[in-house]
């Protein structure tokens, strides 16, 4: 395997680098920036022109067609952007960057399975920002168990009345618009009479409520559904009924979501725990001296390499045509594996005295890392779950 990238790769690298020293303002730069989510008006406001003018310079959805609002390039310049925004330290992922879940999953959902109107009003305004959408899978009741769910979507005409609850939507204070699955046939089998859905989130019936975590954020919401009546023409993707088989694509593209971004991410993040290890002593010396630390440190160290090469095999499959399918979930096991080790490494480190950072009380960047990353085992699918696909989808072992 050439893990070098191409000439044209390279020369992109530059360009958008040189966008992203000029564009991504200095203080979002700061881990405890992001800390603090900064949710204020002005900031969502920043952030919303920030992508649009992403868009604008053709650094949004590069490697989506030309006609739909992309650049037409490339999984190599993809993965190039990917580190690029990383290393950055750009809003990206589902809770920083807008847009993400629309550009990360709902389009490359609708690039294969949305009709031809779908995609010439619905794609344009992801990449420009126009319409944030948030993901309605997990319910109170399911867990982890999407074929469980019970928010059901009656038909009447030619509207689905919606009635039911989401629960931990990442975005949801944000949001316009929610893709979600909704159950159109009660009597079907578990995993039938499902139905992927758009819902417009200003619909008369539908109310959003945050909920507050132990780290003080608010970076996820609840969503409840009275009687909401949502137009069929434009809004189901596929067809209704075939809601499972547009899920379990969408799941495999959220399990494998830029493995190469998430190095450079994740990078980063060790890097500040070893900084960290540098400056705090433990019985009389430097963390860093400690073999036991040492060690943790070099595994973490070899994950990330794992990681990478693993994104860049994903990157070429892709670039075959190839369906990544089950093989999703092992990256997905790798990196949020690897993320959690870093995260618990770096609380062992700080120690007791990391609890509270001298900052009028406030958690430290490290601490809340180890708390916020609790929930990456889950989300996605939790890991049991993972393990569950690649046992009996890639090892063919019995259920």
């Amino acid at each position: 395997m050439d893990l070098r990238y191409s000439s044209a790769a390279e020369r992109f690298r530059r360009e958008i680098r040189r966008w992203l020293e000029e564009s991504v303002p200095a203080r979002w730069r700061q881990p405890r920036f992001w800390i603090d989510r900064d949710g204020s008006e002005e900031s969502l406001e920043l952030r919303r022109r920030w992508e649009k003018d992403r868009f604008d310079n053709g650094f949004a959805g590069v490697d989506w067609p030309v006609e739909h609002g992309g650049r037409g390039a490339d999984h190599e310049i993809r993965a190039v952007h990917d580190e690029e925004m990383a290393r950055a330290r750009a809003p990206i992922g589902p809770f920083l960057g807008l847009t993400y879940l629309g550009t990360a999953l709902l389009g490359p959902t609708l690039l294969r399975y949305g009709s031809d109107g779908q995609k010439r009003t619905i794609l344009p305004r992801i990449l420009s920002g126009d319409t944030i959408w948030c993901q309605g899978f997990s319910e109170p009741e399911s867990g982890s168990d999407l074929a469980g769910l019970s928010t059901t979507a009656r038909r009447d005409g030619d509207v689905l009345v919606v009635s039911g609850q989401k629960t931990w939507t990442s975005l949801a204070r944000h949001a316009d618009a929610m893709f979600a699955l909704v159950r159109t046939d009660p009597k079907a089998e578990r995993r039938r009479g499902i139905t992927f859905l758009l819902i417009d989130l200003t619909l008369p019936g539908v109310h959003v409520r945050p909920i507050r975590q132990m780290s003080g954020s608010h970076e996820f919401g609840e969503e409840f559904f009275d009687e909401v009546r949502v137009p069929v023409d434009g809004n189901v993707v596929g067809r209704i009924g075939d809601g499972w088989a547009v899920a379990r694509y969408l799941l495999s593209v959220e399990r494998n979501a830029s493995p190469i971004s998430q190095y450079v991410e994740f990078s980063h993040e060790l890097d500040d725990v070893i900084a960290a290890a540098r400056h705090t002593r433990k019985d009389g010396r430097p963390a860093i001296e400690h073999p036991a630390i040492r060690t943790r440190i070099a595994r973490c160290r070899a994950d990330l390499e794992l990681l990478r090469v693993r994104g860049y095999d994903a990157m070429t499959r892709v670039a075959r045509g190839q369906d990544l399918g089950a093989g999703a979930s092992v990256t997905k096991l790798l990196w949020s594996r690897t993320r959690l080790a870093i995260a618990d490494l770096g609380a062992d480190v700080l120690g007791a005295d990391g609890q509270l950072s001298a900052d009028g009380g406030h958690l430290s960047h490290l601490r809340w890392r180890h708390l916020h990353v609790r929930g990456q085992r889950i989300a996605g699918g939790t890991a049991q779950i993972q393990r569950t696909i690649i046992a009996r989808d890639l090892l063919g072992l019995p259920r």
